[in-house]
């Protein structure tokens, strides 16, 4: 019987030391799985301070463009068109065209539609009724125009004539 009991005794015994293995087995896995959520909590708290700062750098920023903003006067709209302008009575954006003889250095660089409409203000000057649609919607909205004549070649003079030949040999170019 004692042996019995031995035997008992071994197995009880046995049986005891698996549950302590299996005990300290879950506590080293519960151990790595603790460490495992520290480190992924460090990395968390790691990046939620880098947020943090981008989120500060990226108002800093922000606040910075809006000072910026109120100090940078709101631009103007210009309209497209040249202001209007009197050259001794002569009104017209181009009145220069109509009073002087104009150069080539100051026709040199002028775009061909500038030089269209620069030499078709001369004749709306004088009246002159347009044909073309385009000339004809450009100046009759100019205050100053007022269309009364098919043909204003007996009202140009010298200078205006020599300026219609100069800017047209350079709309020709």
């Amino acid at each position: 019987m004692r042996l019995y009991y031995a035997l008992c005794f071994l197995c009880v015994f046995s049986i005891s030391a698996c549950r302590e293995a299996k005990t300290t087995n879950e506590e080293t896995i519960n151990l790595q799985e603790y460490e495992s959520t520290l480190e992924r909590s460090e990395e968390l708290s790691d990046k939620e301070q880098e947020l943090r700062q981008l989120e500060l750098d990226l108002q800093q920023k922000e606040e910075e463009l809006s000072r910026q903003k109120t100090s940078i006067p709101e631009p103007q709209i210009i309209d497209q068109e040249p202001p209007r302008t009197t050259y001794s009575g002569v009104q017209g954006d181009y009145p220069e065209a109509s009073k002087q003889l104009l150069t080539a250095n100051e026709l040199r660089y002028t775009s061909k539609e500038v030089l269209v409409i620069m030499r078709n203000e001369i004749f709306a000057r004088h009246g002159y009724i347009f044909k073309r649609a385009d000339l004809h919607n450009h100046f009759v909205k100019k205050p100053w125009y007022n269309p009364q004549h098919n043909d204003v070649s007996h009202l140009l003079t010298q200078v205006e004539k020599d300026n219609i030949r100069l800017i047209k040999a350079f709309e020709d170019l």
